[in-house]
């Protein structure tokens, strides 16, 4: 677990170690942000099978797992559903409101909560998790607002590099592989 967590830094290492829930956008994170329509106009996403796949275990190990996105789709609540996160909130304007409000909900306090967004709309929500994510791909001013830019695209794995994070800097990948 070591080779994980020596490409971060001491103090990402540190806020990784706190966290009890994992909440992020959708579009450009899980997807590389693109929205396709097929002839019938029926909207169709890629997502990363890898992201998907570490869900079950930060499950297990108890991390509340969810979704707070400003667009509303249709393909969003299948994978959703089919990922079994604990939440997912669409058509949000305001994502710190209801970050907020789900911090109530879980009992969480800042620095157990982790966020992973890659736009404006993501910004405000930074300011009040204790771990604040974007993607190696996201905008450059909100890449200067995160704690940590992950190696990954959108799209490409950025889910899984900060489940793994999460999971090495509390010992519980290890635990998981055995």
């Amino acid at each position: 677990m070591k080779k994980i967590l020596e490409h971060y830094t001491k103090d990402q290492v540190k806020k990784a170690s706190a966290i009890k829930a994992i909440f992020f956008d959708v579009d450009g994170v899980l997807t590389d942000g693109r929205i396709i329509y097929d002839e019938s106009g029926k909207e169709l996403k890629e997502y990363n099978v890898k992201d998907g796949f570490i869900v079950s275990y930060l499950r297990k190990t108890g991390i509340i797992l969810g979704a707070i996105t400003g667009r509303e789709s249709a393909t969003v609540t299948k994978r959703m559903a089919e990922l079994k996160v604990d939440f997912c909130h669409q058509g949000i304007m305001d994502k710190a409101d209801v970050c907020r409000k789900l911090m109530e909900h879980y009992k969480l306090k800042q620095k157990e909560v982790a966020y992973i967004g890659d736009d404006i709309n993501d910004l405000g929500v930074f300011k009040l998790v204790g771990l604040s994510v974007s993607p190696a791909d996201a905008l450059s001013y909100v890449k200067e607002r995160a704690d940590l830019v992950t190696f990954a695209k959108g799209g490409k794995g950025v889910f899984r590099e900060v489940a793994d994070l999460v999971l090495a800097s509390q010992d519980k990948l290890q635990q998981l592989l055995k």
